[in-house]
């Protein structure tokens, strides 16, 4: 069972996200906070079951970061509708999230693995943040965070795209 929690943790992300996004469509954010939280929650699990136990399988580092991006770009485009997020902000941080896949997905045909940098970490907790804030209804600061995080997603994607072609040479 324990080699299969993570994935299944992972999993939960999706089904954890159209409940989030139907409580936001009828205006409940407080209770799409608590099961965005859950989402975070079950993010934070599914890492530390795998290594602690010791089966990270080659689904599981396929599943974590696709369901995570999945979660929050999914939240995101649903916050453009029920709180009226710029949209703007949304493509860009959508697109970033595509172009770092692709990257990776190359990289892994070369056999060069991209690892996570810091100031991904710090984009993916501003990105976090920002929901949550936005989530209590807490719309000018939600967007003042929201924004951070575009800035620290460009600045992230960057930091990719130059290791990859240090490593590469092309």
């Amino acid at each position: 069972m324990v080699k299969n929690l993570p994935n299944i943790l992972s999993l939960f992300r999706v089904v954890d996200l159209a409940i989030v996004i139907i409580f936001m469509e009828y205006n409940l954010n407080i209770y799409a906070l608590i099961f965005f939280l859950l989402g975070i929650l079950s993010d934070i699990l599914d890492g530390e079951i795998a290594r602690r136990n010791n089966v990270v399988t080659n689904i599981g580092k396929l599943l974590d970061p696709l369901t995570d991006k999945i979660f929050v770009i999914g939240i995101l485009v649903a916050m453009i509708h029920t709180i009226h997020i710029p949209y703007w902000i949304v493509i860009i941080i959508i697109a970033r999230e595509f172009a770092v896949t692709g990257l990776r997905g190359v990289a892994a045909i070369e056999n060069i693995a991209i690892p996570a940098n810091k100031i991904g970490k710090l984009k993916t907790t501003s990105q976090f943040l920002a929901i949550g804030i936005l989530m209590l209804n807490l719309y000018q600061l939600g967007i003042i965070v929201l924004v951070i995080a575009m800035i620290l997603t460009i600045i992230s994607g960057s930091i990719y795209f130059l290791e990859y072609y240090k490593v590469v040479g092309k």
